[in-house]
């Protein structure tokens, strides 16, 4: 039996991959979230008597329940762009690429290289070929890839380059997967010695609605989750059925 006391939570939100079993793979920190949120609702279906002469109601069924889970996250990485944008991650591994065709360009003119972190550009161009050159013909931004040329000329071929390893998130391609979801919950008011744990067995999160890409302010992203019953744990009556949450005192 907890304590009771007032509440105002703060603390860690863990997502971690549910397998297809229904066991649960390692769960990583999402960092900082400043939402997490549980929504409920249920529909009831409600039969009227016909023999009072008033009609009242006399008996109610209870015909759905939904259990869903607003997550918004402060920070940005791989993992989160891939849940916002029901995206999958890919890795690329660190290599080199030659003749990749850019064609004819005139002053002004910007062109995104096939890939990102790169080093040791050679731009070629003109008739006959002929090496253009840094900061007169072109200049390049090396992190992202993104060429912007200077000068016009034709036949230009990004002769060779090389990049290192990243990644990135193909938009829209994801598989999918099921997430539980894991608080580790301080309750922060003065003098209360609660701690709050909630987990939610089974969560898909599609797309985010909106995600911003310029921000004048802190950017976020917003998570609506969706969740299942579990049918692997809804036998244990510790789990439940969606989801479950423990009050827990200090020791």
């Amino acid at each position: 039996m907890s304590e009771t006391e007032y509440f105002s939570l703060q603390g860690r939100v863990y997502l971690g991959l549910r397998n297809a079993d229904g066991s649960r793979a390692p769960a990583r920190w999402a960092y900082d979230a400043s939402v997490l949120e549980l929504t409920m609702s249920s529909t009831r279906e409600t039969k009227k008597e016909s023999w009072s002469g008033v009609r009242g109601v006399g008996a109610t069924m209870t015909t759905e329940r939904n259990l869903g889970v607003n997550l918004t996250l402060g920070q940005l990485n791989t993992d989160h762009l891939a849940l916002a944008t029901d995206g999958t991650r890919m890795e690329l591994a660190a290599g080199s690429a030659a003749n990749e065709a850019i064609g004819t360009v005139k002053p002004g003119d910007v062109v995104a290289l096939e890939y990102a972190a790169i080093s040791a550009l050679v731009l070629e161009g003109g008739t006959p070929a002929a090496p253009l050159v840094l900061d007169t013909d072109y200049t390049v931004n090396l992190t992202t890839g993104i060429i912007t040329f200077l000068t016009a000329k034709t036949a230009v071929v990004a002769k060779t380059y090389k990049y290192a390893a990243h990644s990135l998130v193909k938009v829209f391609e994801s598989t999918k997967s099921e997430y539980y979801v894991l608080f580790d919950g301080v309750n922060s008011v003065d003098g209360t010695t609660m701690r709050f744990r909630g987990e939610v067995h089974r969560v898909t999160f599609p797309a985010s609605e909106t995600l911003s890409l310029i921000n004048d302010t802190f950017g976020e992203i917003a998570l609506t989750g969706e969740a299942k019953i579990d049918p692997v744990r809804q036998a244990d009556p510790r789990f439940g059925l969606y989801a479950r949450a423990l009050l827990v005192d200090a020791a």
